[in-house]
């Protein structure tokens, strides 16, 4: 019985190639694909980080902070959030988006609440 499962181990070892090449199927995780023209929250960064817009314009930040696989070994997503200074700005949230239009022209600076100013910001200029 043992030779039996010694073989079948032996024999799985070659159905699978031996090779590098990965054949495996591409990641299906819950990634938001980056906006166009948008800002993408990644692990521990926004980008761009800084981004020049007209005044009226709708800005969209998408949650790209996935990593690993969910069919092969799980997947882990980090927390982040777009927090402006004046306070306001998203949940924290391991995906999805958040849409924010600048109607006043200005700077205006955001982070991540979880991260701090210091470690994950960025900055919206509107003209």
């Amino acid at each position: 019985m043992k030779g039996v499962f010694v073989a079948m181990a032996v024999a799985s070892l070659f159905a699978c190639g031996g090779g590098g090449d990965s054949t495996a199927p591409p990641s299906q995780g819950v990634n938001t694909p980056p906006p166009v023209g948008g800002i993408s929250v990644t692990n521990n960064a926004f980008s761009p980080t800084s981004k020049s817009v007209a005044v009226g314009t709708t800005v969209r930040w998408a949650w790209n902070s996935c990593t690993g696989d969910p069919y092969y070994g799980g997947q882990t997503c980090t927390g982040h959030s777009v927090t402006f200074d004046d306070g306001s700005g998203s949940a924290v949230q391991d995906q999805g988006t958040f849409n924010r239009t600048f109607d006043t022209p200005g700077t205006y600076s955001y982070h991540c609440s979880v991260h701090g100013a210091a470690l994950m910001s960025g900055t919206i200029t509107v003209q």
